[in-house]
């Protein structure tokens, strides 16, 4: 009996790999902020492997120390043993809200997260919501982590209103078909990036597909947890594309290439890592 379920568990090998020399401290900024062992990336991975540990429990502590983890991932370049900590941590987080019971505020706030950034319609809903929640009096009615969302939220149009073109022929000589992953969030608030790039291609001889499905690519809940349903959508993203017949996919935003990369891995289909993650 260990923290872990034997869905994915996070891999001892892995957690082998690292030396705990100390060259991802200075890259992560959790440990930059609190100066925490346990706030670091080696911390993290030693609490992991204390968590495979026999009579294991998922503990208050291990739960902590993971929900600090940004998801960042500068500590993988950073590491010269080439620990794979993007996946551990990935695979922790599902074991995490399988086994912990989380207060109700915060399932609360993470049904809020799943049930409107992953759809871009919803999205397109709160949208003129969102200037809104920044006046005072509106703001000082809010929730703490509602205020926070309305922070970050961007404050331009990005090119709001404007519809993509599903194809874009490429301009004179055709040097391939690529297809682009409109997304959730990039697709509501940066459209004007996604024409940009739709352009650069288009000019530099490429065929452009940019298909309105999928909506969402799954990385949300990826690096939230919730496994299932980022593997429901893993799939129809690659089925997806795979129809397109396309020679490379291309992402704008970070988060969903680097949850695209690790398909391959997450649904333990080589085809998906072919279609997609060589592609990116």
């Amino acid at each position: 009996m260990t923290a872990f379920d034997l869905r994915r568990p996070p891999e001892q090998d892995v957690l082998d790999d690292c030396v705990h020399c100390g060259f991802c401290l200075d890259a992560c900024p959790t440990y930059a902020l609190w100066g925490m062992e346990a706030d670091s990336p080696r911390g993290r991975i030693v609490l992991i492997g204390d968590g495979l540990a026999a009579d294991a429990e998922m503990s208050d502590q291990l739960v902590t120390h993971l929900d600090r983890c940004l998801g960042c991932m500068a500590c993988v370049p950073a590491c010269p043993s080439g620990v794979k900590y993007d996946r551990l941590i990935e695979r922790a987080r599902p074991q995490v809200e399988r086994h912990h019971r989380r207060p109700v505020a915060e399932r609360a706030l993470r049904r809020l997260l799943y049930e409107t950034l992953p759809h871009p319609a919803r999205l397109r809903l709160i949208k003129p919501f969102i200037g809104l929640g920044r006046r005072p009096r509106v703001r000082a009615l809010m929730p703490a982590p509602l205020r926070t969302l309305t922070d970050v939220a961007p404050r331009g149009s990005g090119g709001a209103g404007q519809s993509l073109p599903e194809r874009t022929p490429a301009a004179g000589e055709q040097r391939g078909r690529v297809g682009l992953l409109l997304g959730c969030v990039q697709r509501v608030f940066y459209g004007d990036v996604h024409r940009a790039t739709i352009e650069v291609l288009a000019a530099e001889g490429f065929e452009v597909l940019a298909p309105p499905q999928p909506g969402c690519c799954g990385a949300l809940e990826l690096h939230g947890g919730a496994e299932d349903a980022a593997i429901g959508r893993a799939r129809q993203t690659v089925e997806a594309f795979a129809a397109l017949g396309v020679d490379r996919v291309v992402v704008n935003a970070a988060g969903c290439g680097s949850a695209m990369k690790g398909y391959g891995e997450l649904l333990g289909d080589e085809r998906a890592a072919v279609v997609l993650g060589e592609g990116l």
